[in-house]
């Protein structure tokens, strides 16, 4: 397996940007179906709308882990720090996890006429 750095790791996710937003969800629920459906292993609250989703999210965010619970949050875009987006129990995701992922997922990202994406 390779190995990546975590600038490797991040230039890698963030090059996946190029091919632009695409709307719906069928891109991430293809990827996570063929990784095993994770999201599906614990409870989730999804924010859609217009404006103040990050406020609100960071709110929620603050809500569960004064309560008691873990918590995971994203949010995108970054300001300043890629690993801005990704947090759990308030605190960044570490550059090794962020490398972890791209060394366990990439094959599936990269493949030629990835269904995740081209669409």
């Amino acid at each position: 397996m390779r190995r990546h750095t975590y600038d490797a790791a991040e230039r890698f996710i963030l090059s996946r940007e190029f091919f632009g937003m695409k709307l719906g969800l069928q891109n991430i629920t293809e990827f996570l179906d063929s990784i095993g459906t994770p999201q599906k292993n614990y409870p989730t609250v999804h924010i859609a709308g217009t404006n103040g989703k990050g406020s609100t999210a960071a709110m929620i965010d603050s809500v569960l882990r004064s309560a008691g619970y873990k918590s995971g949050l994203f949010t995108s875009p970054h300001l300043v720090s890629f690993r801005e987006r990704m947090k759990v129990d308030g605190e960044r995701i570490s550059k090794a996890e962020i490398a972890r992922f791209v060394d366990r997922h990439r094959k599936t990202l990269v493949k030629k006429n990835s269904r995740f994406l081209n669409s």
